[in-house]
């Protein structure tokens, strides 16, 4: 018995040895190959066996690429962020090989759930989606959902009390009464480890960092509450100079200067007055970066202003505040640094900017006409030399009207402009964001995401065909799941075999092949039907008549174009309140706002009528 379990153990280290091994060898696959979907590496590494696999798979790929990969490309908006192989984020769970216990785990949990559905079934959808739980399950709904047990089960289950979340129709998740009558998730156990952290951490953390939230705010405001009367029935409540209400100590604020008691709320409304509204100007102290006083008395002569410390608390302390107060400092950010007139470089996609460190050796810049393009360097010359009277006369009455020295002149507006050009030109084409929240790697010509190799300028048409196509092929793949290779039907009936000889249908995934227990053609409609179209007298699969794949195809297109377009969005803020983002959205107003002013106006015109370059320097003969 002794000897048996060392045999065992010895057996289990050679698998996980054998597992890591193939994990690190697609690892680097992805990382010399970052084009091509890892699924593709997956099934090479299967394929070739030995100690020089990875050479094979790699010596194939740059022999035969297009056999291989099949239209299996990796879609351009996909880590994009990536430069080189270091840089290249690590692979998720369900791109890597799977140990087998999950994947007993994962058959035996989805084999109980869908019993509307043969084994053979669940395992095709499983090598398809790489044995991953949350991947399969919708695909098997989908399956599911077309047979009439479904439609009866619907019709029994349409007047439940529970709702439509996801996390209500899990058959792993069983709902308990707590002591105080809320219904509170458990699971399951599935006796696999890895199975159970990922129910965990994709149902049960977000149902519990949600309710944990709502306690929070319940919590709250109950203490709000309690102290409020608490203070009432204490007389000691504290009048507001501004809106003349009664709080309580903790809720209260007061001015630098004249000791104006200012309530929570008048400070945070003002805030949103200041960023929303018409009041930034006399609303904020841009001096020292602090809220002014907004006491009605304050008007008359008070120069106090709000701590920094009170216009947090006030400010965070109501619901959104967190966005509203980082949108704040982003602001006063960005004026500070519009005011030092220092040579800056920004990310593009969030508020960050860091400081030139350009050096060129003196007399080695040189300037000359932007000739790639004469007629716009022509056109755009005249456009310049005609605006010049009017943007000298308009810098001129904003100096007039507004203070003298916060309006630029206008030989400091070209010299920020030549000076934007050479940053532009001379600095390295990749910028590195060291904002903790960011971290992106971007082209600093066409403030894209950085990606090797990268294109400047690319359309996002082709982003967006490119991830539609690999959608619409995933639409249409299916996996043999006996050796994991990945085939399209173009023509032919839907009784597929394959090379290793597992037959299966093409339409449920079936196993139909006698190894596997299956029916063979039986398995199919045997009904005859003069003019074609669906049997009206059974429910099996058509042996020609295969799914609708141009509504498959369109499906799967339209799914795609939605989440391009949503992760567009978040990366740009082109659509939405900004709150999504990471500076809320500072970054594209003051992006625009400079696009549309005096300065872009003349960084534009720079842009197309000079280039610059660096004259090498020659050394001097003794």
């Amino acid at each position: 018995m002794a000897n048996l379990n060392a045999g065992l153990d010895h057996q289990d280290a050679d698998y996980e040895n054998h597992l890591a091994e193939l994990n690190a060898e697609l690892e680097i696959l992805v990382k010399v190959f970052p084009n091509v979907l890892p699924e593709v590496f997956r099934e090479m590494l299967l394929r070739f066996d030995g100690e020089s696999r990875l050479e094979l798979v790699v010596n194939q790929l740059l022999k035969y690429e297009a056999l291989w990969v099949k239209g299996r490309w990796r879609p351009q908006s996909e880590d994009a962020d990536a430069s080189d192989a270091k840089s290249l984020p690590d692979l998720p769970e369900t791109d890597l090989f799977r140990r087998n216990s999950y994947k007993w785990a994962v058959k035996a949990a989805l084999i109980q759930e869908f019993k509307s559905l043969s084994k053979s079934t669940v395992k095709a959808v499983l090598a398809e989606q790489n044995h991953s739980y949350h991947l399969a399950r919708p695909v098997l709904q989908d399956i599911a959902s077309k047979s009439w047990r479904h439609s009866i089960s619907k019709f029994f289950t349409k007047w439940s009390k529970r709702g439509n979340d996801g996390a209500e129709k899990q058959s792993l998740i069983r709902w308990t009464k707590s002591a105080d009558g809320t219904r509170v998730p458990i699971l399951k156990a599935t006796g696999d480890p890895e199975l159970d952290h990922e129910l965990h951490q994709t149902v049960l953390a977000p149902i519990y960092a949600q309710v944990k939230v709502q306690q929070e705010a319940n919590d709250w405001d109950l203490a709000i509450q309690i102290n409020q009367e608490e203070a009432e029935n204490g007389d000691a409540l504290f009048e507001c100079a501004c809106c003349y209400s009664a709080t309580t100590f903790e809720r209260i604020a007061t001015c630098s200067a004249s000791t104006h008691i200012i309530c929570f709320s008048c400070i945070f409304r003002s805030v949103s007055e200041a960023l929303f509204g018409q009041s930034w100007a006399r609303g904020v102290d841009h001096d020292r970066g602090l809220l002014r006083c907004v006491a009605p008395a304050a008007h008359d002569g008070c120069e106090g202003c709000i701590p920094q410390n009170a216009t947090q608390r006030a400010v965070c302390q109501s619901k959104g505040g967190s966005q509203l107060w980082l949108r704040l400092q982003s602001r006063l950010a960005e004026e500070a640094l519009a005011k030092a007139q220092l040579p800056l470089v920004r990310c593009p996609l969030c508020s960050y900017a860091e400081v030139t460190d350009l050096y060129l050796p003196p007399g080695s810049l040189r300037y000359r006409l932007n000739m790639k393009q004469p007629l716009r360097t022509l056109g755009c010359l005249f456009l310049g030399l005609g605006l010049t009277p009017f943007l000298c006369a308009s810098l001129l009455l904003n100096r007039l009207i507004f203070e003298f020295g916060t309006t630029p002149s206008p030989l400091s507006i070209v010299q920020t402009s030549i000076s934007r050009l050479v940053n532009t030109s001379q600095s390295p084409t990749r910028f590195q964001c060291r904002s903790p929240t960011c971290s992106a790697l971007t082209c600093m010509t066409c403030s894209k995401p950085w990606r090797d190799p990268h294109t400047c300028f690319e359309s996002a048409a082709i982003e967006l065909r490119t991830t539609i196509e690999a959608a619409r092929t995933a639409a249409l793949k299916r996996t043999c799941p006996k050796c994991n290779l990945a085939f399209i039907k173009d023509s032919g009936c839907n009784k597929l075999t394959c090379m290793c000889g597992y037959t299966m249908c093409y339409v449920c995934r079936q196993a139909l092949g006698p190894s596997e227990g299956g029916e063979g053609y039986a398995h199919f409609c045997q009904h005859f039907r003069l003019y074609g179209g669906r049997c009206e007298e059974c429910e099996k699969c058509d042996l020609y008549r295969d799914e609708d794949k141009d509504e498959v195809v369109r499906t799967a297109g339209m799914e795609a174009e939605r989440e391009w377009r949503e992760k567009q969005e978040l990366k740009t803020g082109t659509q939405g309140t900004g709150s999504e983002k990471q500076d809320g959205g500072v970054a594209d107003t003051k992006r625009k706002r400079e696009e549309w002013s005096v300065q872009g106006l003349v960084d534009w015109l720079v842009r197309n009528v000079l280039t610059c370059y660096v004259q090498p320097q020659t050394g001097i003969e003794g």
